[in-house]
């Protein structure tokens, strides 16, 4: 039986800015969030989409955010190393195999 799907998690990544809230019309702490997405195939994942969300910590309104912009600025990648490049294993497997049935 081969178990595959997809899967997605949200990361509070703290507050970045306080600046005004359009909707709360008062001065807010605003948060960087990471919403993203991954299919895996058992325990191999591969990221499959990712959005750096800028929101009020009060009424959780902002907007989206480059991704570009965002991960040149993070000291590092928050997303879970085996989520990112979980899929490098799985190709590692088959190359294995190609090589191994090719002796």
């Amino acid at each position: 039986m081969i178990i595959w799907g997809s899967g997605g998690k949200a990361v509070d990544l703290g507050q970045v800015d306080e600046r005004h809230c359009e909707v709360c019309e008062k001065h807010r702490p605003f948060k960087l969030l990471l919403q993203y997405r991954f299919a895996h195939l058992y325990y191999l994942r591969w990221v499959t989409e990712k959005k750096y969300h800028l929101a009020c910590d009060i009424c959780h309104r902002g907007w989206v955010l480059s991704v570009d912009d965002v991960e040149s600025k993070l000291e590092k990648n928050p997303i879970p190393f085996m989520t990112r490049f979980g899929w490098t294993f799985l190709l590692g497997g088959v190359a294995l195999i190609v090589l191994l049935a090719n002796l």
